[in-house]
């Protein structure tokens, strides 16, 4: 049985170092991420502690976050909190990217912001740490992402009165809230959350040693994997069926698509299992687990069934538009792909000999988008003609991604 290498989930990793961060402690964190942004999360703590030591106090506080999403949005409201004056700037994707619900809510708690002219609540931004205390019910769009929900909650607990949120709007990837608020529980936050309101307490967070489970969004390639090559069995390390990240769900998505899930204590074990499939169609609401699109749409292209994806609100928001970029390439490798009143669906194969008989290769393009390049790749692994225009993207969220295709 082959082994599949996975990083150790960066979700949690940018989540613990704020934690670790705010509560001063020494206290270790064991296999942290080495993705890309959890390197860059690491790298701004750092600045952060040089800068409450004295340390080049100006250049320790410039922070540039490139189109690392979840970094730039927790780093807000974190340096909203902390006196100082602060500037942030990311790339032209990371530019693009909403932050407005953010920056509305961290004004009206009374951080003064200032933005580069014609660049109004967008990037490059100023902020000039000021809030110490909450104020009554903080109402939060939280129809973009859930990333401002969680980059509000880490900060919470040092708010002087508490924070108080209502969540408004079709609120996406509810499980990774849950993520946080799980972590903020561990480290001795008062918290509770009551259908789309959650408050926090005065209580700052007491850090012990811990360590960092492997990531599930990055397991989806293994999963991928299988179901295109139709056989054979994979094990992946530091896994347990008892986890607070959602993209677990995947175990559930590709056993329809024939990958079976096992776990013998930490080790997750899958096994292609051609009896799982039916010919029915399946609908797959990714509304709270929007990482998991990508290799979840690939296996579905390959399985010949009919998949319909709905809760797709929050990818056009990610590092690429992924609507329209697995649209593209799902069409390029003849894929029968419609998109229908904001459902994408997959009906099989439109011509599969552009895949086993044309000689010219097909450039997936990726829009520099990790999880493209690595849903793509997989279907590369197996048909060598299929090739994606940036592989270096993958070091994101998954460095050693290609050592799993060799």
């Amino acid at each position: 049985m082959q082994e599949f290498k996975v990083p150790s989930s960066k979700s949690i990793s940018n989540r613990l170092l704020i934690i670790k961060y705010l509560s001063q402690s020494k206290e270790e964190i064991h296999n942290l991420s080495i993705a890309d942004d959890t390197v860059l999360m690491q790298k701004f703590i750092w600045q952060l502690n040089e800068y409450d030591k004295g340390i080049n106090k100006t250049s320790n506080s410039k922070f540039f976050c490139h189109n690392a999403g979840t970094v730039i949005r927790f780093l807000i409201s974190l340096l909203a909190f902390k006196e100082g004056i602060w500037r942030i700037d990311g790339d032209k994707r990371m530019r693009e990217r909403p932050i407005e619900p953010l920056l509305n809510v961290l004004t009206e708690l009374g951080a003064e912001i200032k933005f580069a002219k014609g660049s109004l609540n967008k990037l490059p931004i100023e902020i000039t740490g000021s809030i110490k205390k909450g104020t009554g019910i903080i109402q939060v769009d939280s129809s973009y992402s859930s990333q401002f929900i969680s980059s509000l909650l880490l900060v919470g607990p040092y708010l002087k009165g508490g924070l108080n949120i209502e969540m408004i709007g079709n609120i996406v990837s509810k499980g990774y809230i849950d993520m946080t608020i799980s972590l903020m529980k561990r480290f001795g936050v008062k918290i509770k959350k009551n259908n789309n309101r959650i408050n926090v307490k005065y209580s700052p967070y007491i850090f012990k040693e811990t360590s960092v489970t492997s990531d599930w969004s990055s397991a989806c390639f293994a999963y991928e994997k299988l179901s295109l090559m139709k056989e054979g069995e994979l094990f992946l390390r530091n896994f347990s069926i008892y986890t607070i990240q959602p993209d677990s769900i995947a175990k559930d998505f590709f056993s329809h698509l024939g990958v079976k899930s096992e776990f013998s204590e930490d080790i997750l074990i899958l096994k292609y299992d051609k009896t799982l499939i039916s010919l029915d169609s399946k609908i797959f609401d990714i509304s709270n687990c929007p990482d998991i699109f990508p290799p979840l749409a690939v296996s579905s292209l390959f399985s010949g069934k009919k998949i319909c994806f709905v809760g797709l609100e929050s990818l056009k928001h990610k590092e690429s538009n992924r609507i329209k970029a697995m649209f593209e390439g799902l069409k390029a490798i003849g894929g029968n792909v419609y998109i229908e009143n904001d459902k994408f669906i997959i009906d099989g194969f439109l011509n599969i000999d552009i895949l086993e008989k044309e000689s010219q290769d097909i450039i997936i393009k990726t829009y520099d988008d990790h999880r493209i390049a690595m849903a793509f790749g997989i279907v590369g692994f197996k048909y060598k003609k299929i090739k994606v225009d940036n592989r270096d993207c993958v070091s994101k969220s998954f460095p050693l991604f290609w050592e799993n295709l060799i």
